[in-house]
């Protein structure tokens, strides 16, 4: 809130703050800053819902939305109004959005971050590419994004997103739910209706990173969810039929497969009775990925409902009064693998056995992966077609593109 309200002699602009179902002194301390900041509390919790709610109590021509742990950049407002103003095909800008660690970050998770942006990060050192200080680009992050709001009643305003946050541990409180595309599925709403989306280097944040996002259980955490999520949006968002989502799936059983196999290379070549990994393999994180996205998708496909039930409180929220009647809607299945242990388990693992007793004895060969990939004779085959056709594709890839 304070660097925001720096930067008033900027531009003209309102400050709602929403709070989104919190039970803390949230309220208390933004109606402080009265009557420069607007507080509005929303009661369904829910990510979607929150912007919805924000939009609705605004009234500029440019929404600019701000994560609640972003410090803004001197000159950013005066800058969105001036590339709004040139750019009228322009209908969302993506903000840098740097890194301020609390304290310095273990090259373990710095490789995670290269390997997987856990950190919400949008900057040249993330995002290949970008290029230049002002560019066209396919997307933006969620941290700082700024819409027009012509662009954003188009598009519909934001698909569902997620529902709670990884620091909920409450009674009647949801552990964090990924469910939809969020950020940057308006990104592509918003292009779908005929705008553009630009990177502008001195539209900035500081993104602030505790030392949380330091540790095993939150990359865990981070990357598991993303991978149910994705199951999900193919569903709710790109409405993938039935063949596509056969091929789909096939095509994660063998991406699965390729990353267990280079993981457990990495795991066995590590000295004998070494001192236990402080941190994370990347290579885990694309092991986790697929897995999630596999196991999700297996427990859509015995629900046929129950995405359709995700989005709709992804959309709308859940309110304190409604969570046992949404708890009561949601399959037991479903509830039990976005509650697994492995999503909390902080053990790092320093061995193919480490690996064995904490991700793969989970029970998950049984159910998601097809029976000629369960046992190792499969597996080997399916990795070693694999290598087969992106060796033969990448022979071919140039010849096309000549």
């Amino acid at each position: 809130m304070e660097s925001v309200l720096l930067l008033k002699d900027e531009a003209d602009f309102e400050f709602v703050i929403v709070d989104n179902n919190s039970t803390d002194s949230t309220k208390q301390v933004v109606e402080s800053y009265a009557p420069v900041a607007k507080y509005v509390f929303e009661g369904n919790t829910s990510f979607t819902m929150a912007r919805k709610t924000g939009a609705d109590h605004s009234t500029g021509d440019v929404l600019l939305y701000l994560d609640d742990d972003v410090l803004v950049r001197r000159g950013s407002l005066r800058r969105i109004v001036e590339v709004f103003s040139s750019y009228p095909d322009c209908g969302v800008i993506a903000g840098r959005i740097d890194p301020q660690y609390m304290e310095p970050p273990p090259q373990w998770a710095l490789d995670c971050q290269k390997a997987f942006n856990g950190w919400s990060l949008f900057n040249p050192e993330t995002i290949a590419d970008l290029q230049s200080d002002f560019q066209v680009v396919p997307s933006a992050a969620g941290p700082m994004m700024a819409i027009r709001r012509t662009a954003y009643d188009l598009a519909g305003g934001f698909p569902p997103d997620t529902i709670g946050v990884e620091t909920n541990r409450g009674e009647r409180s949801f552990s964090k739910l990924y469910i939809g595309p969020g950020d940057y599925g308006l990104c592509l709403k918003v292009r779908e209706v005929g705008f553009k989306i630009y990177y502008a280097r001195d539209i900035a944040v500081f993104h602030v990173i505790p030392p949380v996002r330091f540790t095993v259980g939150f990359w865990r955490s981070r990357v598991i969810g993303e991978g149910y999520h994705l199951a999900i949006t193919q569903r709710g968002f790109f409405r993938v039929g039935w063949l596509r989502a056969y091929f789909a799936r096939l095509r994660w059983q063998l991406i699965f497969l390729r990353s267990e196999q280079k993981l457990l290379g990495r795991l066995a070549g590590a000295k004998a009775g070494g001192a236990e990994r402080a941190g994370m393999l990347p290579e885990e994180l694309h092991v986790y990925y697929s897995r999630a996205y596999l196991a999700m998708d297996y427990v859509l496909r015995r629900y046929p409902d129950l995405w359709q039930f995700l989005w709709q409180i992804g959309a709308e929220g859940v309110s304190s009064g409604n969570y046992d009647r949404v708890m009561q809607r949601l399959p037991q299945e479903y509830k039990e693998l976005v509650a697994n242990d492995l999503v909390y388990d902080t053990t790092p693992l320093d061995s193919p056995a480490a690996y064995r007793r904490v991700v793969a004895e989970r029970g998950f060969y049984r159910k998601h992966l097809n029976v000629f990939l369960r046992n190792d004779l499969g597996r080997r085959i399916a990795v070693s077609l694999l290598e087969m056709l992106r060796a033969l594709r990448g022979k071919l890839k140039p010849q096309a593109e000549h």
